[in-house]
């Protein structure tokens, strides 16, 4: 079990697991691509578009299909939960106490898009249900199991569900986990903080002026 091998996969070997993930994510994207395209839901110019968009932008390719308006969240979720066997979790009327959310820093939630939906206790020790955009990205899973001490089982939710049950218990946002727990008189955090509070406000002028939708506002924080 991972979760077991006190730092695993760090130095090299770390570096290794994440360019064989981010292969593994592509070759994903594209399978994704290409189920789509074979049930009818997209046509051939929709992927290539959504693949152009995904090379220049980053992101998954469902995410580029959705900011494309070529198909809804639900429909790439289905399809991606298919795609990967993960059960599919429901968060939208999830309540969760705080010993479950103090757990893994809303930070690290944040940045790996993941939302814890249970603990469990057996007779081996805990393990902990987490919700998650890219649940079969061991590099993800096995930062969020060392973060969490215990075994992480990751279940699928779409990323926009994360994000919102995270801005629903973190009502600031991501900048605001980070900073919650730091020593505000540290320069440097000062520093970085000030950086945030500018980015925020260039966020919201450039939502006031519609360079930038809701959704992608969403996204930024």
């Amino acid at each position: 079990m991972l979760w077991q091998i006190p730092g695993f996969v760090r130095g090299r070997a770390r570096d290794k697991l994440s360019a064989d993930t981010e292969r593994a994510m592509q070759q994903k994207s594209a399978r994704l691509g290409e189920m789509l395209l074979q049930t009818g839901l997209i046509d051939q110019f929709q992927l290539d578009s959504a693949l152009s968009y995904h090379r220049n932008m980053g992101g998954r390719i469902g995410n580029a299909l959705v900011k494309l308006g070529y198909v809804s969240v639900d429909t790439v979720h289905k399809f991606v939960a298919r795609q990967t066997k993960f059960p599919v979790v429901d968060l939208s009327s999830l309540t969760v106490s705080p010993e479950l959310l103090g757990l893994i820093p809303a930070a690290k939630l944040f940045k790996c898009k993941a939302f814890p939906v249970e603990l469990r206790r057996d007779g081996k020790g805990k393990s902990l249900i987490i919700a998650m955009a890219d649940p079969d990205n061991l590099f993800l899973v096995d930062d969020l199991q060392f973060m969490a001490g215990c075994r992480v089982i990751p279940v699928s939710a779409p990323e926009e569900d994360i994000l919102a049950a995270l801005k629903r218990y973190f009502p600031g946002g991501r900048s605001a986990a980070l900073y919650a727990s730091a020593d505000v008189s540290d320069p440097t955090m000062r520093s970085l903080r000030a950086r945030e509070e500018r980015l925020d406000r260039l966020i919201e002028l450039l939502k006031a002026r519609g360079i930038l939708t809701q959704r992608e506002v969403d996204q930024l924080k």
